[in-house]
């Protein structure tokens, strides 16, 4: 290949792996919304011979989804690993891994009345999910983990989406992700930094603001009115204003700061938002509210 073309290769290669039912399909979506060109299910023998292929035809960056099925998955998944580090300098490979608790993968292929890939008549679903995700682990210890438990389609997108920004850094400074959540559903498992904000009044027990959000006028109203509203706020940003320097210096490509109240509606809604307005003068910011999600900002 003369220079010029190997001057269009694509610079970043992110690889998809998941237990069934985790969403990548939905995470491969994202990944094509963001610019991405992709690849579905493919079996690992063929992965280092399909990134060659890509590097010649495209400049934009690869998402590949590779299945666990093959019997020789972790020997090739591992030595096209090491192949594509050696073969091509350039190339920023990442693996983004997505799992969920097995109540909750046992239900969605109860929903959709699916066989697992890995099931058969001497194995349970239980078991096959056990052993794909024993097979994915083993060659992922370093990848991005996205635990869809508790999160629907339409987060999960906007959670890729953050990832793949991320990877887009110019300037070297992490993307920051700052989402609100609920504590009755549990912290998010890739949270960086946990911060509660029940210590907070709460305005569900107002009539008036109960079916609001931390986004509604009124509810931001009640929360500004308490001078502890302010003092929390200024205590965070004073601790991130700190900190996020040194994770910048530790080459951190993303911190996600998750703010969590009871029922992730009101109070943690408005901080999330506080915070995002104060730093996104000085930091890439994104933000997303988990349990009441729109656009993120």
């Amino acid at each position: 290949m003369n220079t010029s073309a190997a001057d269009q290769r694509a610079t970043v290669l992110v690889l998809v792996l998941g237990v069934s039912g985790a969403g990548k399909n939905v995470a491969l979506g994202a990944l094509e919304d963001s610019g991405f060109a992709v690849v579905n299910n493919l079996p690992s023998s063929l992965l280092l011979a399909t990134v060659r292929s890509l590097m010649t035809s495209y400049s934009q960056p690869l998402a590949i989804a590779v299945n666990a099925q093959q019997p020789s998955f972790i020997d090739d998944f591992a030595s096209a690993q090491s192949a594509l580090n050696v073969e091509f300098h350039a190339l920023t490979v990442r693996v983004l891994r997505l799992d969920a608790d097995d109540a909750t993968l046992t239900r969605r292929f109860a929903e959709t009345r699916r066989k697992h890939p890995f099931a058969s008549d001497q194995r349970t679903l239980r078991e096959a999910i056990a052993e794909e995700r024993s097979r994915i682990r083993e060659v992922s210890d370093a990848a991005f983990e996205l635990d869809t438990t508790a999160t629907s389609a339409h987060l999960l997108r906007l959670r890729v989406k953050e990832f793949a920004l991320s990877l887009a850094q110019s300037d070297g400074s992490p993307l920051l992700v700052i989402s609100s959540f609920a504590y009755r559903s549990g912290i998010p498992p890739d949270a960086d930094l946990v911060f509660d904000a029940r210590i907070l009044p709460n305005p569900y027990y107002e009539p008036s603001l109960a079916t609001l959000t931390g986004r509604d006028v009124p509810v931001i109203d009640f929360l500004e009115a308490r001078a502890e509203t302010a003092a929390l706020v200024h205590s965070i940003l004073s601790f991130l204003r700190e900190t996020l320097p040194r994770f910048a210096h530790d080459n951190r490509a993303r911190v996600h700061i998750a703010i969590g109240c009871t029922g992730g509606q009101h109070r943690s809604v408005y901080v999330a938002g506080a915070l995002y307005a104060a730093l996104k003068a000085d930091w890439r910011v994104l933000r997303h509210d988990r349990e009441h999600p729109v656009a993120a900002l």
